[in-house]
């Protein structure tokens, strides 16, 4: 079995006589291979090059080495070694261990400790009509190929002597450029080759579909940022720089904090939130198809319009007059953060609302808007008793919501309670809710949603309570209340009490639609409710 593995041995090198100077005046050499842990190195590949070999495009690989032969299970190695002088190398898993050697009178090596391997990337010089080039090390056959912009990684390096790293031009193969370079064990050590104009840059590359988007334009704004002039502006972003020929971007680095970076080009675009350590890191942005976001906002009663924008991004559109608005080509498969601003003033900020759509898509989001889930912050909620007559009582007391707020092991949350006992009169009424900082109009609203549980009955009333000469109202019928939350949903159409007896459902929901002020929700025919998630679907403001 010995006679066979050398005669194996033999065969290999001779194999591989392309890659070894032997011939007259060559000598044996033995020695043996230790991993950093004195554990013998069974197996290891053994490669022996001249010093100055350079590999072929043809046989390019990412190996380190292709094994000229193998050490023993004692990780015991002889060879020819060439006359004259040559560089020896020795792989074993992630471990490795290169050397200068040349033929002398002395035939042991001894023993070769392998370390740890190093990895060296980065941005090398593409010379003038090269696409491309490759990067290897003389004396191993490592051979690997960089992208348009010359990003290259060679993943597995001998650490502890000093490299000689070359360059070829991607059009002819022929070398154009040699770096010298020492790692040490684990190290990854990063270079840039390129011009000065290049160096100290963060530089990323855009792709669409696996292919490079040559002369994409780059934008990046502030997180937060809103332009200062009102203008219809229908372009996602006004350019700041534009990709070279080969997709990418050189930009300087930017100060700490959250930017929107937003790269775009014919029908495509990528836009997302970084911050500015993950922005000096981008190494790769895939554009994506555009999609548009159709959606409406709530307008004050009067209000003829407002501007929607995203914030991060150059576009503005105007809102029709019942609050419908379309964001164009928009970026895709990002979470964007849409804010609406008042006519007349770019910050005068009225409302925000987030969006995402999909490639393609032309995606119409009906806004839903939590007007109280009693959790946090409960301004602007009252309640109230009827001060007409007397036996009529709520607790907690008449204005002040906070006090009725407990937590519902059912809902897991925070809710309203209120206990009340009416005057026995038909007009006597207790409430909890709201009155709007403006006359809102309501008319395209789809419905209004809470929670509720008690004993009696439950009402939902929209008005428009100015003072006593100007006061309408559109609420529904009696709903019964139980001992289980039940989620009750109301429509515009289920608005049929007014304030005349003989108003339709019609009559009284037309005459409040357009100038809503208050919200109020009333008990009746019992001594308790809850009340949880007050929420309007189809509005926002």
């Amino acid at each position: 079995m010995k006679r066979l593995a050398c005669i194996f041995s033999a065969f290999l090198l001779w194999n591989c006589s392309e890659h070894v100077a032997g011939g007259p005046g060559s000598e044996t050499t033995n020695g043996i291979a230790y991993v950093g842990d004195g554990a013998v190195a069974s197996y290891a590949s053994v490669a022996i090059r001249s010093v100055d070999y350079t590999s072929s495009v043809d046989s390019a690989t990412s190996a380190l080495v292709n094994a000229d032969f193998y050490a023993d299970a004692d990780g015991r190695f002889s060879f020819e070694a060439p006359e004259g002088k040559y560089r020896l190398t020795i792989v074993h898993g992630g471990s490795a261990y290169t050397g200068l050697y040349k033929t002398k009178g002395d035939t042991s090596i001894g023993s070769i400790n392998l370390e740890p391997t190093a990895s060296l990337g980065g941005f090398a010089d593409v010379p003038e009509k090269c696409e491309f080039v490759w990067v290897g090390v003389r004396g191993m056959d490592v051979l690997v190929r960089s992208d348009s912009v010359g990003r290259f990684q060679l993943s597995q390096l001998p650490s502890n002597d000093s490299l000689q790293v070359y360059f070829l031009r991607g059009d002819n193969n022929k070398v154009y450029d040699d770096l010298s370079v020492k790692l040490e064990p684990n190290e990854a050590e990063v270079i840039d080759l390129q011009p000065d104009t290049l160096k100290n840059k963060i530089k990323f590359v855009a792709v669409a579909d696996g292919k490079v988007v040559p002369f994409a334009s780059l934008a990046i704004r502030k997180a937060d940022w809103r332009p200062d002039s009102l203008r219809v502006n229908n372009t996602v972003v006004e350019a700041e720089a534009f990709a070279d020929k080969n997709g990418m971007f050189a930009i300087d680095s930017l100060k700490s904090g959250n930017y929107r970076v937003t790269v775009t080009q014919s029908g495509l675009a990528y836009s997302k939130v970084l911050s500015a350590k993950q922005i000096a890191k981008l190494d790769t942005l895939r554009l994506d198809a555009t999609a548009s976001i159709s959606s409406k906002v709530t307008l004050r009663t009067g209000q003829e319009f407002l501007w929607v924008g995203v914030y991060g991004l150059d576009l503005l559109v105007k809102t029709n007059n019942a609050g419908s608005y379309v964001l164009p080509s928009v970026p895709a498969k990002d979470s964007l953060d849409i804010y609406f601003v008042m006519p007349d003033s770019a910050k005068s900020l009225y409302a925000e609302w987030k969006a995402i759509a999909e490639p393609y898509s032309t995606k119409f989001s009906n806004p839903v808007m939590v007007l109280q889930d009693f959790e946090d912050g409960i301004k602007n909620w009252y309640v109230n008793t009827d001060p007409l007559f007397k036996g009529t009582t709520l607790t907690p007391t008449a204005k002040n919501v906070a006090d009725g707020i407990v937590y519902d092991s059912t809902r897991k949350s925070k809710v309203f309670h209120g206990q009340y006992k009416l005057a026995d009169d038909d007009y006597a009424w207790v409430l909890v809710g709201t009155t709007f900082e403006h006359e809102m109009n309501f008319s395209a609203i789809d419905s209004v949603v809470f929670y509720a549980k008690g004993d009696g009955n439950i009402r939902l009333s929209l008005e428009n309570y100015i003072d006593d000469t100007k006061s309408l109202k559109a609420a529904t019928d009696w709903m019964p209340l139980s001992k289980t939350w039940q989620r009750i949903s109301v429509n515009p159409a289920e608005l049929c009490v007014g304030n005349a007896k003989t108003e339709t459902c019609f009559t009284s929901w037309s005459g409040v639609k357009y100038l809503v002020k208050q919200l109020h929700i009333f008990p009746q025919d019992g001594t308790e409710f809850y009340i949880d998630d007050v929420t309007l679907y189809g509005a926002l403001f």
